[in-house]
């Protein structure tokens, strides 16, 4: 490689290699022949050529496990579409399969930062299960609360979901808790009505991933901009979902989403309904006169 002044000198005779040491080509095809073997005696035209033949069976090789992918799990051979049109493919709203038992979702709640959406979330759980409701009052809880929120009912065992709100004093906003036994509690508004969506349809985040992570993305933004927010954020917050609704009439999709009921939520938790912009205010209107969110009302009254 080079020479340099020997230390001292030596009648030894020293062979000095051309190269420090060999390696494998990276760049290996099948069975373990470069790309550029055998290449050497060919024009470049033809050693372009084997090369590209050599990179299409790498491909097909690729496609051929792609295609056993899809095969296992059940995947759709083209990408859903994200333009927000009615082309898109809804969930079949396919519920999950509680068994026997009676499922328990405990709610911890401060009265002072009301989740208007656990009332609306639990008016969606009534369509399709036997849903029982019942609200408590913590003795961290000094103020008058309002107990009577939820349609009063029969003994555990004729329904499959309990829900409890109990009014507590909670530091990080409202807590879920379904098995103390098996996990630690749930918090946050969004969070939880992520869960409640997740039960009322089981199947929608694996037929429209793409709806879903829209919705998601809409959902931290009303946890971290509005209900966790400063004025200066929550303003921020309300631009985005004006733009977002000059679009379309519902933040996501063609429909009320759980996005909706989450950010009307916000919106009325942080009293801002008196000042929204155009397009807030008439989607905030839209979700006033709709059926979903009566029972929510009756608690804002």
């Amino acid at each position: 490689m080079y020479k340099v002044k020997p230390f001292y000198d030596a009648d030894v005779a020293i062979s000095t290699p051309t190269n420090m040491y060999k390696i494998q080509n990276l760049h290996q095809a099948e069975k373990g022949v470069s790309i550029m073997d055998d290449m050497g005696d060919l024009d470049p035209v033809a050693a372009l050529e084997r090369r590209q033949e050599v990179i299409l069976q790498r491909l097909r090789g690729l496609e051929t496990v792609l295609q056993g992918l899809k095969d296992t799990y059940k995947t759709s051979a083209m990408p859903p579409n994200s333009s927000g049109s009615k082309s898109v493919k809804r969930s079949t709203g396919k519920p999950v399969d509680l068994g026997d038992g009676v499922l328990d979702l405990v709610i911890s709640a401060d009265p002072d930062q009301v989740p208007y959406s656990i009332f609306v979330m639990f008016q969606l759980l009534q369509e399709k299960f036997r849903v029982r409701g019942s609200t408590h009052v913590h003795s961290s809880v000094t103020s008058k609360c309002a107990t009577n929120l939820f349609p009063s009912g029969d003994g555990r065992s004729d329904y499959q979901i309990i829900l409890t709100l109990i009014w507590k004093k909670v530091p990080n906003g409202p807590e879920l808790m379904v098995n103390p036994s098996k996990q630690s509690a749930i918090q946050g508004e969004v969070n939880i009505v992520r869960y409640i969506r997740r039960l009322l349809d089981s199947t929608a985040e694996a037929e429209d991933p793409a709806t879903m992570a829209t919705c998601d993305e809409v959902l931290d933004l009303v946890q971290l901009r509005i209900i966790d927010g400063n004025n200066k954020e929550r303003d921020s917050a309300l631009r985005t979902l004006n733009s977002r609704l000059g679009r379309t009439s519902w933040l996501v999709g063609d429909s009320v989403s759980s996005a909706d009921i989450a950010a009307w939520s916000g919106i009325n938790q942080c009293k801002l309904s008196a000042d929204l912009p155009g397009n807030v205010k008439k989607w905030f209107k839209a979700c006033d006169n709709n059926i979903m969110f009566q029972a929510a009302r009756r608690v804002l009254l």
